[in-house]
C-alpha cells in the first residue's frame, strides 16, 4: 500500500515537471522584434533624389515630430538616436546592357548634410541638426566616367546606435522611385 503510493505520487510529480516546462517554454519566442525593443512606422516621400547631366543629389529630411494617424512620433525619445540611416547602391550600364556596381573609386560624393558609410553600398546617415528639430542628410554623387547610371534606394529608415531604446524603422518611399535610371554626359 505504501509502494503504491510512492508510485503515485512518483507519477505526479512527473507529470507536473512536464506541465511546469511546457508552460516555460510556451513563452519563448523567435521573433527578434518581441524580444528586442522595436517600432515600426510609415511616412511617405522622405528620400528624394534629383538627377543632372553631370551628377546626382540624394536627400532626406525629415521632422524629429514624425506625424502619424493620431498624435506625433517623437523619434528622439523613443529612440535616443542623433542619427537615421538608410543604404543605396550606384551603378552603371556596361557595354552588354547590364548594370554593374560602381565602386567609391569611380565617383565622388560631396557631402552637404549627414554623413556616408561607403562600402558595397552607401549608407546615407541623417543627423538630427542642432536645433534638434530635423534628421537632415544631402550628398552630390558625381561619377568619373559618362555613361548611364542607376541609385538603387531602399525603402526603410533605421535609427542608428538606439542604446537601450527602441530601435525605429521608418517604412518609406522615394520621391519619383526607388530605381532611378539618369545619364552622365
Amino acid at each position: 500500500m505504501l509502494i503504491n503510493k510512492f508510485y503515485k505520487m512518483k507519477k505526479y510529480i512527473q507529470l507536473l515537471t512536464i506541465a511546469l516546462i511546457s508552460i516555460i517554454f510556451t513563452g519563448c519566442t523567435e521573433n527578434d522584434d518581441e524580444f528586442y525593443a522595436s517600432k515600426y512606422v510609415t511616412s511617405n516621400g522622405l528620400i528624394e533624389v534629383i538627377t543632372t547631366t553631370s551628377n546626382a543629389t540624394v536627400s532626406c529630411n525629415f521632422a524629429r515630430l514624425l506625424p502619424q494617424d493620431t498624435n506625433p512620433l517623437d523619434l528622439y525619445l523613443t529612440s535616443t538616436s542623433e542619427e537615421f540611416f538608410f543604404n543605396y547602391t550606384l551603378e552603371k550600364k556596361n557595354d552588354a546592357g547590364n548594370w554593374e556596381y560602381v565602386s567609391s573609386s569611380n565617383y565622388t560624393i560631396t557631402n552637404n548634410l549627414g554623413s556616408n558609410q561607403l562600402g558595397s553600398y552607401i549608407s546615407a546617415i541623417c543627423q538630427l541638426d542642432a536645433l534638434e528639430s530635423d534628421y537632415q542628410y544631402e550628398s552630390v554623387i558625381t561619377p568619373n566616367t559618362a555613361g548611364q547610371y542607376r541609385l538603387s534606394v531602399d525603402n526603410e529608415i533605421v535609427s542608428l546606435d538606439s542604446k537601450d531604446a527602441v530601435t525605429v524603422t521608418i517604412k518609406t518611399t522615394v520621391i519619383g522611385s526607388n530605381n532611378i535610371e539618369f545619364t552622365i554626359l
